[in-house]
Parts: C-alpha cells; structure tokens; sequence
C-alpha cells in the first residue's frame, strides 16, 4: 500500500504538456491565445511553427485581435520560434 502515494499519478500528468503537436487543421482553428500556445510548446517542430504564425498573421488582421495577440505572449512566441 506504500505505492499508493500518489506517485504514478503525477507521473501522468506530467506527461500532458508534452502532448503531440497539432495538426494544421487544427492550427487553423485556433484562436489567438491557442495559436499562441501551441507556438510556445511546439516552436521547435517547422510545420506547427509555420501554420501557428500564419494562424497569428490572419488573426491580427482584425484590430480587435492585436492587443489580445500582445497580451497572450505571441510576439514573444514568434521571436521565440525565430
């Protein structure tokens, strides 16, 4: 019973952020704090770093998205992915 601390269960979890990159379909349904997100964890994989930056490019097309792009770290993440 001295197993059952609870120790494999954190285990998994941790396991979550490391989820498999997007696929560009879903990408392109992000909105900007996703796409932002997804630009962050998976910056080093070429294809998600491209879709994620052209999702992030449509986006701020509209006006009212900048700020919310500023605000969810997509410059940093852009940079980032550089």
């Amino acid at each position: 019973s001295s197993g059952s601390g609870g120790g494999s269960g954190s285990g998994s979890a941790a396991h979550v952020p490391a989820a498999a990159p997007p696929s560009d379909a879903e990408v392109r349904a992000m909105g900007v704090a996703a796409a932002a997100a997804a630009l962050r964890a998976h910056g080093s994989v070429s294809r998600v770093a491209l879709a994620a930056c052209e999702r992030l490019a449509d986006l701020c097309d509209e006006v009212q998205n900048r700020q919310a792009a500023a605000d969810a770290g997509a410059i940093e993440a852009i940079v980032a992915a550089l």
